[in-house]
């Protein structure tokens, strides 16, 4: 296996270090804690590049809030400078050869790829098999391996100092497992950790239609036997080679429809799955709640209603009063403009 070398050069060079206060300070430039830097950037950027030539950097304390929907999961943050731009810095160099690692049907914090790509791609492996093992991770961030995370980066980089700075961030939480959620590097340990299993799915049970969204994925065949037995083998591979234990696995006709990336996919259309109607008609009220209160412009609630109705209108087939309920919204914050 290849395995890549000086990166750590790259990393610490002052316009990709300025690239990533670019990309990190996007949209929040109106936050007290990104305006301090705003003024003079270059200056905190040197300091910041001799922290990390020095060997000095190290990851801040996290501070954490508890977030319920979908589900309750915790959120970790960490301060804007240096943290948010040091993990920008790292991706700006690293994304590129990550993603050359991943299979093709991985959509997880992929350029090109995405929820909706996701969605197109399940729907073309639905129409062309009887069944489908659809499983997730139980737990999936907060369950990640430190060890066997640093294990895979090993076997896919050799530069040390690189090596270093990321185990500095995955060793963050001072716990033997975990990859914060809120982290952007999270995203990418999490895609990457998961690649293992993707690897494993094609070289060993040779499945040609399965498809990835972080922790969720589903592996299609005409031949039910023959997702019996990855069924069968999947728990034991995943405690052995990742530590990690399935929250469900379920195998089905696909004719039932398949739910996933907040669609339920049938052969010959897809639905708004319901929970993602209610939550969506739950966040436009809020929406609409603050835009009367004047918190935010008519042009902002008009993007999020907009978001809104492509998620919906994706569909082949919707819940009619989720989408009618959408356009009025849409009149209606176009009347504050």
């Amino acid at each position: 296996m290849k395995r890549y070398g000086d990166f750590f050069t790259k990393i610490v060079d002052m316009e990709n270090l300025h690239e990533a206060y670019c990309k990190a300070s996007k949209g929040k430039h109106w936050q007290r804690n990104v305006r301090t830097y705003d003024a003079d950037p270059i200056p905190w950027l040197m300091k910041l590049k001799e922290s990390l030539e020095q060997g000095t950097f190290h990851t801040a304390s996290y501070t954490t809030k508890q977030i319920y929907e979908p589900k309750e999961r915790t959120i970790y943050i960490l301060p804007f400078y240096p943290d948010r731009i040091v993990h920008h810095a790292i991706m700006n160099v690293l994304e590129p050869v990550f993603d050359k690692l991943m299979i093709y049907d991985s959509y997880s914090c992929r350029k090109g790829k995405g929820q909706h790509a996701g969605s197109r791609r399940c729907m073309e492996m639905v129409r062309h098999n009887r069944y489908c093992l659809k499983c997730d991770i139980s737990k999936f961030y907060p369950s990640v391996n430190h060890e066997v995370l640093k294990t895979i980066l090993r076997h896919k980089l050799k530069d040390k100092r690189l090596l270093a700075l990321l185990d500095d961030v995955i060793d963050s939480t001072h716990t033997d497992t975990n990859v914060p959620i809120g982290n952007y590097l999270s995203q990418w340990f999490g895609n990457l950790y998961m690649n293992e299993l993707d690897t494993y799915t094609k070289q060993h049970w040779h499945i040609r239609d399965y498809i990835r969204y972080c922790d969720d994925f589903c592996f299609f065949s005409n031949d039910k036997d023959e997702l019996r037995k990855i069924r069968a083998e999947l728990p034991g591979y995943l405690a052995d080679t990742l530590k990690l234990k399935l929250s469900k696995c379920q195998l089905f006709p696909t004719a039932q429809g398949v739910d996933f990336l907040g669609y339920r996919h049938f052969p010959r259309y897809i639905l708004v799955r319901k929970k993602t109607a209610t939550r969506i008609r739950r966040h436009l009220r809020e929406v609409m709640h603050i835009l009367k209160q004047g918190r935010i412009s008519p042009e902002t609630a008009k993007a999020k209603v907009a978001s809104a109705r492509g998620w919906v209108k994706h569909a082949n087939a919707h819940h009619y009063t989720v989408a009618n309920h959408i356009d009025a919204l849409w009149e209606e914050a176009s009347g504050y403009a």
